[in-house]
């Protein structure tokens, strides 16, 4: 040890400047993982995907939405809404349900309940009896199947026989895929032409297992007020400048009646068959202003349906593109009418 000593005493400015060296190699590596450790950071902070069961209007915090025609789609998928890329890897069974209830004041009350009230003399057997006959214009249908795709059942509409509540027990939407089931709601026509909403149809898709939460809406029409008639569409994905996703969301929504032509580019985009299957569509050689492109034509009425929506896929499977929108549009003309 004295040896050692004696050596270091020797040496002593040399073993100074080792140390010195050592200790700032030490503070530049320290540096460079601190640089590291606050990019992680600031990455993480970035949006990432919520939980992988979302609707188009269904939420975990229960709100209303008003509708404008008479028919109202409902999805039910497994993957957030903004990133249906990232999709759920196991299945999920659900129980959808739609319950329809009345408005009296600020409280919503069931058929059931509307009976007590009519046998309290809350309401009189006039405007109890009013209620069920309105009742039977409401109702609810699937429409697209994960699993099977368009699907052709009757609509299920509210009455006694069912206790004005309806529900599709188990179903399901397939894992490792981005799955959704499309339901639809129809109101009463009236309801349109109103601005003192009564009757709510209250849905619900509750997971059966797990740890995802229920999702629910109240849905109701109200008085539209006159606008310019005007239809549009966009894709539903967000940022495809910068993110290249496997398939897109073409969302039409509008008001007015006339004749809506979407015209696609074929060698780049398609659209889903399904889509065009359920609105008896085929699609044609577009016109010289759109020379090579594909087109469908859709006569639309918004006191009917406001809103279209379609998957577009990529015409070439590995192909890649970050413009999307380039590829598809519609083009809106005005009933004489």
């Amino acid at each position: 040890m004295e040896k050692i000593w004696r050596i270091i005493k020797k040496n002593w400015i040399r073993v100074w400047l080792i140390v010195i060296t050592i200790l700032c190699c030490m503070a530049v590596v320290f540096a460079a993982y601190t640089e590291v450790s606050s990019v992680k950071r600031v990455v993480s902070t970035t949006a990432s995907p919520g939980a992988p069961f979302s609707s188009n209007c269904m939420h975990t915090t229960i709100s209303s939405r008003r509708l404008t025609a008479t028919e109202f789609p409902v999805s039910v998928c497994n993957f957030d809404q903004d990133f249906p890329k990232d999709y759920c890897t196991t299945e999920i069974i659900y129980n959808m349900t739609a319950e329809l209830k009345v408005k009296i004041d600020s409280d919503y009350y069931t058929i059931a309940e509307l009976e007590n009230l009519k046998n309290n003399d809350t309401i009189t057997d006039e405007t109890y009896q009013a209620y069920l006959k309105k009742a039977v214009k409401y109702g609810i249908c699937k429409l697209e199947d994960d699993k099977d795709g368009i699907v052709s059942e009757p609509w299920q509409m509210f009455s006694s026989d069912n206790s004005y509540k309806i529900t599709y027990s188990s179903d399901n939407l397939r894992p490792n895929r981005s799955s959704t089931d499309i339901f639809s709601i129809k109101i009463d026509e009236e309801d349109l032409r109103t601005d003192d909403t009564l009757f709510f149809v209250f849905v619900e898709a509750k997971p059966l297992s797990g740890v995802l939460s229920t999702l629910s809406a109240r849905l109701y029409g109200t008085l539209t007020k006159e606008v310019e008639a005007s239809w549009s569409g966009s894709i539903l994905e967000q940022n495809c400048d910068t993110i290249d996703y496997d398939f897109y969301n073409y969302v039409i929504t509008g008001s007015g009646i006339g004749k809506l032509d979407i015209y696609w580019d074929p060698t780049k985009v398609s659209v889903n068959k399904y889509f065009l299957e359920q609105n008896n569509l085929t699609a044609v050689d577009a016109d010289s202003n759109h020379a090579g492109w594909k087109k469908i034509t859709i006569n639309v009425d918004s006191t009917k349906k406001n809103r279209y929506e379609f998957q577009l896929f990529k015409a070439e499977k590995d192909s890649s593109f970050l413009s999307p929108s380039a590829y598809i549009t519609c083009v809106f003309t005005k009933s004489s009418e």
